[in-house]
């Protein structure tokens, strides 16, 4: 099956500053052995840049259920940081400046 970049664009709560300092020691052990492992990540921060209102995360995986599942078993979704999630697949365009490596695959002939 064809892997594919997904983007996931997940929103605080109100008031999940508190449980995102406590959640966070889990969440970041997570993100070191999820399994898809993360491309990318970082926080959602407002225009003070500081406060954080959420994650961003990219993703390599075959299907959008395997995306909800890795989602699904963060301790910031089981803890009720993220009050929503939005997942969104990703074509990167072949103009952008960062390239992603695509997963090795059978050898390829000339």
């Amino acid at each position: 099956m064809t892997s594919v970049l997904w983007t996931l664009h997940c929103l605080d709560g109100p008031g999940a500053a508190g449980r995102r300092d406590e959640l966070r020691p889990a969440h970041s052990a997570r993100l070191g052995t999820a399994d898809p492992a993360p491309l990318l990540y970082g926080p959602l921060l407002a225009d003070d840049g500081v406060t954080q209102l959420g994650s961003l995360f990219l993703i390599e995986a075959p299907d959008r259920a395997t995306v909800r599942r890795w989602v699904d078993e963060d301790p910031f979704t089981a803890g009720g940081v993220w009050q929503e999630v939005r997942i969104h697949a990703l074509r990167l365009s072949d103009r952008s400046p960062v390239r992603i490596p695509t997963p090795a695959g059978p050898p390829q002939t000339p």
